[in-house]
């Protein structure tokens, strides 16, 4: 086997991985970078640190979220899991913008120190404080249901001061969360360095997994006693780690923002819609442009030359060299490269496998929301102790199958990304059908029922967040236009945020037209008058339908070929 293939272990340094090299030089990338004086292992172990940072903070108010809106501010069930849906997706549409400044203007270390230093510190030490106010001044705080059933819900000014914070930490904490991930593998960028970014995905979800128990444990506990401050500590010492170690990282320049990725691909769109539109395609896909030089005047200097394919042939437009390019020696608005056509082509192709992932988490949010709801229904006591909504439990077991999974179950089968992808699909039917036969045995039993019936339906979900996690910021970081590196894993999070969007609206409608002849519907305030199972139904009925496109997608995806 060729040396630049062989499996390289992501966190052992070696010798010939640290050096005091300019990684980009001059001549290749333009703008002056930082040169390197470390391994890159040594980096991305920092980075996978700030990742735990992050994480930890954000999962610290997102695990509590359902049941403070239960406990607290007595909202009912449907507008409980519509909250938390649309605040996540409001979380995860921020990492858009927070791409689009990486790639285009100030590059990927710049925008996650900014994000975090300004969008997180300022922005989450505020909405911390309105946060914790909420939760205990007198004025702002209801008081509790105890055994009435007629709770007091919370007024215009209580809900104001605690939306208000909460909306305050999804603007602050969404703008750098893309780019720290997509920072991580540019530390590796270079020959042979393919299994490594795999590797990499790999240990940022296993990182994100060890963050998100820590929340649901000590920062539970924290909140539950003093409040959220210590999540904005996180968040403080992230900050000063990315600042104190600039020099051990690679750091690429963006494209100028006069040429950015966006603006390569609409000049693609409007020059073969537009101006060429007319013109007839040659038969030999070889008299269309492409500059072989390693830097050209209009595209964004890059490594990769992208190979012709014949999907999508119209675009090809783009690239025919008319007789005016010939007379003009100006054609950089009206004459485009293979390689930017192929970038568009390439964006067209991820879009509905996208798509799919992003009617993925519809199911996937119900491990936030239904799950943790059904856990407060049980019985939490785990011998002589009591974990609360059966999180600590169910998260503790979660993480260890999902470390267990991502470091060795998948690595073995060695999983293609598309492959890991559809098998997230699956599970996550299979954890919603699960879910189904728990939720109608609770309501069958008279007694109700331990914790531990909970545990399959997070294992199935567990195994499926991990496959299509890991599958997709592989998938997209590798299909993607090299330009675009950083929207890339922002695809993720946009998949992400729309799931949860898509959720808060169905679970609206449906809560209304199963309410609307007067019964109590699927949704109730007393989930036990209710049929959370009948709505776990119509989750794998969705999933189910939304694999079957995705398989139809998965063999007909053209990857994406590098000259």
């Amino acid at each position: 086997m060729d040396a630049d293939h062989e499996r390289t272990p992501l966190l052992v340094g070696d010798e010939a991985s640290c050096s005091n090299r300019s990684l980009v030089s001059q001549e290749d990338r333009g703008p002056e970078v930082h040169k390197v004086e470390s391994c890159s292992s040594k980096a991305l172990i920092i980075i996978l640190s700030l990742q735990f940072l992050e994480i930890t903070a954000f999962f610290g108010v997102y695990l509590n979220l359902i049941v403070y809106l239960q406990d607290v501010l007595h909202g009912d069930t449907a507008s409980n899991v519509a909250t938390v849906s649309s605040w996540v997706g409001t979380t995860y549409l921020m990492p858009i913008l927070g791409a689009a400044v990486a790639d285009s203007c100030w590059g990927k270390y710049t925008t996650v120190l900014a994000g975090l230093s300004i969008a997180l510190v300022k922005k989450w030490y505020l909405c911390m404080a309105m946060i914790t106010a909420s939760a205990t001044l007198p004025s702002l705080r209801l008081p509790p249901c105890g055994q009435s059933a007629d709770c007091v819900r919370a007024t215009l000014s209580q809900e104001l001061v605690f939306f208000t914070g909460i909306y305050l930490c999804a603007l602050g904490i969404g703008g750098a969360k893309a780019v720290l991930i997509a920072f991580g593998p540019e530390q590796l960028d270079g020959g042979g360095e393919n299994e490594r970014k795999a590797s990499y995905f790999s240990w940022y979800y296993a990182v994100a997994n060890v963050g998100m128990l820590t929340a649901g444990t000590l920062l539970v506990w924290v909140e539950d006693k003093f409040g959220y401050g210590l999540c904005a500590s996180f968040v403080a010492v992230a900050v000063a780690v990315l600042a104190a170690t600039a020099p051990m990282y690679r750091i690429l320049p963006p494209a100028a923002p006069a040429i950015s990725p966006l603006k390569s691909v609409l000049q693609v769109l409007v020059v073969a819609f537009s101006h060429k539109a007319k013109l007839t395609l040659p038969d030999d896909p070889a008299e269309l442009y492409e500059d072989d030089g390693v830097k050209n005047s209009l595209l964004h200097p890059v490594h990769e030359r992208l190979e012709h394919t014949d999907q999508f042939r119209c675009l090809d437009k783009a690239a025919i060299v008319g007789d005016e390019d010939l007379e003009d020696g100006d054609t950089r608005r009206r004459l485009c490269m293979v390689t930017q056509v192929e970038e568009v082509k390439i964006l067209l192709r991820l879009i509905p496998i996208w798509l799919t992932s992003a009617v993925y988490f519809v199911a996937n949010t119900q491990a936030q929301t239904t799950f943790v709801q059904l856990g407060t229904k049980t019985d939490c006591r785990i011998g002589a102790f009591s974990v609360p909504a059966g999180r600590v439990a169910v998260m503790a077991f979660v993480a260890a199958f999902v470390a267990l999974y991502s470091r060795a179950v998948a690595p073995a089968a060695a999983f293609t990304p598309l492959q890991l992808m559809g098998f997230g699909h699956v599970a996550a039917a299979v954890a919603a059908g699960v879910a189904a036969c728990a939720e109608a045995r609770r309501l069958r039993a008279s007694m109700g029922i331990a914790v531990a019936w909970l545990l399959p339906q997070y294992l199935a979900m567990a195994a499926s967040d991990a496959s299509l996690t890991v599958g997709q910021l592989e998938f997209f970081y590798g299909q993607s236009p090299e330009t675009m590196r950083s929207a890339s894993t922002a695809f993720f999070f946009l998949s992400y945020s729309l799931g949860n969007l898509l959720n808060s609206r169905l679970v609206t409608l449906v809560a209304k037209v199963t309410a609307a002849w007067g019964d109590a519907g699927w949704f109730p305030p007393d989930l036990d008058d209710g049929h959370l199972d009948y709505f776990f139904l119509l989750i794998v009925a969705i999933t189910l339908v939304n694999f079957a496109v995705y398989v139809a997608l998965a063999k007909n995806y053209t990857p994406k070929k590098v000259r």
